[in-house]
């Protein structure tokens, strides 16, 4: 009887561990397959965030006033020109244009807006070129050299590794009167200071001489040749910084 009992104690142990045995096999599967789960569905989410696109076009950003609008020109403005040029050199560049006429560093253009702002419109951390052109509207006033900082530490916050090409007013003399003497000045030494290329057209004499051709009546802005020539002026300018990012970026064929 005592045997017969413990024999039944002993399936009735038995018994227990089977149980105990199966629940933890079906709770191993259950984490597998949560596990599984888990890893399939991480799997479709990270399918549906599309892959970061390759960088295929140097990012050019160009600020200024009427000379860059197409103001009194009946045609293609010269950076949609340029466009076309850098792409005939086997560059390959994307160019925005955020000018505005009237303009400048300090003064307000027709919608209100200084460089300042068209600045904030545009460039970002994508921009691999940004290029200041202008401006004579800001002959007379004051707070210049403030508001040309002002704006290359802006651009130097919002595209820290761009390059800065500043581009001085134009003229059709050799600013005799010295009317754009203080704009060159204040634009050159900010440039310098900050380590941004400057241009100044009126020493290269982009307008004068047989060059006034170029130029619609009232000797200031383009006419529909000058944008032509103006960005034939311009690709010798853009090309060093265009062709410097694509080397940075891998862009030449078979690079």
């Amino acid at each position: 009887m005592r045997e017969a009992q413990f024999m039944a104690g002993g399936r009735s142990r038995s018994t227990v561990g089977t149980w105990f045995h199966w629940q933890g096999r079906a709770t191993v599967a259950l984490l597998m397959a949560a596990v599984l789960l888990v890893v399939a569905f991480s799997a479709v989410a990270y399918a549906a965030v599309p892959p970061k696109g390759a960088v295929t076009d140097v990012h050019v950003d160009i600020i200024g006033d009427s000379l860059s609008t197409g103001f009194k020109t009946p045609g293609v403005t010269w950076p949609d020109q340029e466009q076309t040029l850098i792409a005939d050199m086997g560059f390959k560049a994307d160019i925005t244009n955020a000018s505005e006429n009237g303009a400048g560093y300090v003064q307000p253009g027709e919608a209100g807006d200084v460089f300042l702002d068209l600045v904030n419109r545009i460039v970002n951390s994508q921009s691999q070129v940004v290029v200041l052109f202008g401006s004579d509207n800001d002959t007379g006033q004051s707070g210049l050299t403030t508001a040309v900082q002002t704006v290359l530490e802006r651009v130097k916050v919002l595209a820290p590794q761009a390059r800065v090409i500043m581009v001085g007013p134009t003229s059709e003399s050799n600013d005799a009167d010295g009317q754009l003497t203080p704009i060159i000045s204040a634009l050159s030494q900010s440039a310098s200071t900050s380590g941004a290329d400057f241009v100044d057209p009126v020493a290269l004499g982009w307008f004068q001489g047989a060059a006034k051709q170029y130029l619609s009546s009232d000797l200031e802005h383009p006419n529909t040749p000058g944008e032509m020539y103006l960005a034939q002026q311009m690709k010798a300018v853009l090309k060093p910084a265009i062709s410097h990012a694509m080397h940075q970026d891998r862009l030449w064929d078979g690079a």
